[in-house]
């Protein structure tokens, strides 16, 4: 059995301004050191409830743990070139291993292309074609994940905070009630195309999303 960590480092970058603060430390005679952060619960590997994407949903409080936990069809999309549209036919291709009551994971491993911190890895990434959105949505799933930026007009966070009818993957299949899991990495070291995926987000009262720590078990 392995497992394996498929959670982005939290750490201040160009898109995210995280505020990660030792608030006590030894050097300073303290009796024990302790950091606090101010970030957004959009940022890095995390999870999106309902609520994200339409008013009196569904909170992150609120989400089951087993929705988020259980066994996942990864579908391996590669390879994938920068700027590609990723069409609805290549998923139905490389879906035939799905199982109603699935996590679906999207693996392009876009993180071995480019790297997450750069703005390289947003302005280049793939995306999924709107079609290929609507599919997702009617797939008998809990929650898909991706290892990319799924949306073309995340590209343009943050210089411009985009509707959500032009983020098809939150107008389509978040809206649906399926929930998602963005920004994993470190899917290359998940070979098999079925495994169990653990993704536990922080259970903030009344939040639309929350940093997550998500791991896949393999055998």
């Amino acid at each position: 059995m392995a497992i394996i960590d498929l959670s982005m480092t939290v750490q201040p970058t160009w898109r995210w301004p995280v505020e990660i603060a030792t608030d006590l430390d030894f050097d300073r005679g303290d009796p024990y050191r302790s950091t606090s952060a101010r970030m957004s619960m959009h940022a890095f590997t995390h999870v999106d409830a309902p609520l994200h994407a339409e008013p009196g949903r569904e909170s992150i409080d609120r989400v089951p743990v087993d929705s988020l936990c259980g066994p996942a069809a990864v579908v391996d999309l590669r390879p994938v070139t920068p700027n590609q549209k990723i069409a609805v036919d290549l998923l139905e291709a490389r879906s035939g291993h799905l199982q109603k009551g699935d996590i679906l994971i999207l693996k392009t491993c876009w993180d071995r292309q480019r790297e997450p911190t750069s703005r390289e890895f947003w302005l280049e990434a793939p995306y999924l074609h709107e079609e290929a959105a609507a599919w997702l949505a009617e797939q008998p799933v809990k929650a898909v994940g991706y290892d990319f930026p799924q949306d073309y007009a995340i590209r343009e966070i943050p210089d411009r905070h985009p509707q959500v009818h032009e983020l098809s993957t939150h107008d389509l299949v978040l809206r649906k009630g399926i929930y998602m899991i963005e920004y994993l990495c470190n899917l290359d070291r998940v070979e098999q195309d079925r495994a169990t995926i653990y993704a536990l987000p922080l259970k903030v009262l009344g939040s639309e999303g929350a940093c997550a720590r998500v791991v896949a078990v393999t055998d």
